[in-house]
């Protein structure tokens, strides 16, 4: 089966007690149940209205359209950060502030869905990591036809009881791959 795997993943300043992290992570915990497509619908408009209001707090960030082993890549995303979940307080560093938000998506190649998003990820490279870019992406999965997503999922890490990430973990071995947003 050929597909496309899309991911963003953003390092939002949101320290523990901050109301739209816990908005984030109630939301977390409602996508998983939502099972219809109208429940999915309604999960992926309220994540877009949510992470666009987190937007301005977003310092790191990373962005993908993949379309070559689609299905390892959105099972090496869920994996990792399934994982993140059973982290010891001591992995996200001393006082942190910061959570990643993420949004995975594997999508069936040649779909409606497909070539949406990649309409919306032809952008030139300078735009890549501004924040109207990432605004820009964080819209498209509740315009998506649903019926071409083969799966998918909304991730916070830390869990909303853990103080968060420190700032030199995020910009430190393994997590690399997080650029700074730009205005």
């Amino acid at each position: 089966m050929s597909g496309s795997f899309f991911g963003v993943q953003l390092a939002l300043d949101l320290p523990q007690g901050n109301p739209l992290r816990m908005q984030l992570a109630d939301l977390v915990s409602e996508s998983r149940a939502a099972t219809s497509l109208i429940a999915q619908r309604t999960c992926w408009t309220r994540a877009a209205a949510l992470l666009d209001r987190a937007l301005p707090t977003a310092r790191l960030g990373t962005w993908d359209l993949i379309r070559v082993r689609a299905e390892h890549e959105y099972e090496e995303w869920a994996s990792g950060l399934e994982a993140m979940a059973e982290w010891p307080l001591s992995d996200f560093g001393d006082r942190g502030r910061y959570v990643l938000a993420t949004v995975i998506m594997l999508i069936s190649g040649g779909s409606n869905a497909d070539h949406t998003l990649g309409d919306a990820c032809d952008l030139p490279e300078s735009d890549w990591l501004r924040r109207s870019t990432y605004r820009r992406l964080l819209t498209v999965p509740p315009t998506l036809n649903l019926t071409g997503v083969l799966g998918s999922g909304l991730y916070l890490a830390p869990r909303p009881d853990h103080p968060g990430f420190s700032h030199d973990v995020l910009t430190g071995a393994g997590f690399e791959y997080l650029e700074s947003v730009r205005d």
